[in-house]
């Protein structure tokens, strides 16, 4: 990391996203590792999102507005305007536990062969309800085998080496959602990955948030030319029975209900049986289940969640 703490900028993108803006900006503010840029890109917000920021006397708030191009393009142009040569991302609607940067700081020190640190994450919806606690995986192996179906990598958690990132040319601007989970799938052969196995991102689950109103079909058409081309390449038959598994749960998440029933074999698993029943499934119905996470809400019912519940609380409070 060149042997500096200040070589870090925090980036984030707001676009008319006031409501949330304050406590996020104050979580990051509010930082036990206090030297960093916090660049700040208005993508054209129509609300009072300038105001809010202004608000906050700090020299270390860069603030700049563009005219809205959309997420990957302006963060494309925070990169290319960004002092430090490391990034730490947050989303205008997330927050941040106040030992985050020092402790991805710490790593990258510990471990310079690493270009992407992200962290579990512990996803809420307001007013201060957990809804579940996500544990990706930990290792770069994990982390790229995950990246053929899922994002395990949450932007409001990562950390990533800049210079890496640009010299691959930065996010994909034909993305309008899921830009980050084509970068980090573009680029897996050639970054290092590391998942911090702390809480350190709380992530607000909205039902108008981009990723819900944005198309799937340019993630889709990307994993199902992967898994087809690595099925068409399989010569044993673990390999063959992964990428169709692969291939059923694209079609399920991504693409066409219908479509994933072509990949079912006998030995398919009980989840698998469970979810070809639910292709039968209305749209509507089909859509509200495999968004759900279902299997990461049950699990957080076993899990104790009052610790992250006043934490939460406090990170929210004004």
């Amino acid at each position: 990391m060149e042997g500096s703490y200040k070589n870090v900028t925090v980036l984030m993108s707001v676009y008319n996203d006031a409501r949330f803006l304050q406590s996020s900006m104050k979580s990051i503010l509010n930082q036990t590792n206090k030297e960093f840029e916090f660049l700040i890109i208005d993508d054209g917000s129509s609300d009072n999102t300038e105001e809010i920021i202004r608000s906050f006397k700090d020299s270390r708030i860069n603030y700049k507005k563009i005219a809205h191009s959309g997420l990957a393009s302006a963060l494309n142009y925070g990169l290319e305007n960004s002092s430090g040569g490391w990034i730490a991302r947050i989303d205008a609607d997330d927050l941040s536990v106040p030992d985050r940067l020092k402790t991805q700081i710490e790593l990258s020190f510990k471990q310079p062969d690493l270009d992407v640190i992200s962290s579990w994450s512990i996803y809420f919806k307001d007013p201060h309800k957990i809804l579940f606690l996500l544990k990706p995986p930990e290792s770069d192996k994990g982390i790229k085998k995950f990246l053929n179906l899922h994002n395990p990598i949450n932007h409001s958690s990562v950390f990533f080496n800049k210079k890496k990132i640009l010299d691959q040319g930065g996010y994909n601007t034909n993305f309008k959602s899921y830009e980050d989970f084509e970068l980090w799938f573009r680029l897996k052969n050639i970054l290092k990955f590391k998942t911090i196995t702390e809480y350190l991102a709380y992530t607000r689950l909205r039902t108008d948030s981009m990723t819900k109103r944005g198309t799937k079909k340019s993630v889709h058409n990307m994993l199902i030319m992967n898994a087809e081309n690595n099925l068409k390449n399989s010569r044993n038959s673990d390999l063959i029975k992964y990428w169709n598994n692969i291939l059923f749960w694209t079609e399920y998440f991504y693409g066409d209900k219908s479509n994933a029933r072509k990949y079912l074999k006998k030995d398919f698993s009980f989840k698998m049986a469970v979810a070809f029943l639910n292709t039968f499934l209305p749209d509507k119905a089909f859509d509200n289940i495999s968004g759900l996470r279902i299997r990461y809400r049950i699990q957080a019912q076993f899990e104790s969640k009052k610790f992250y519940q006043n934490e939460l609380k406090g990170l929210l409070a004004d």
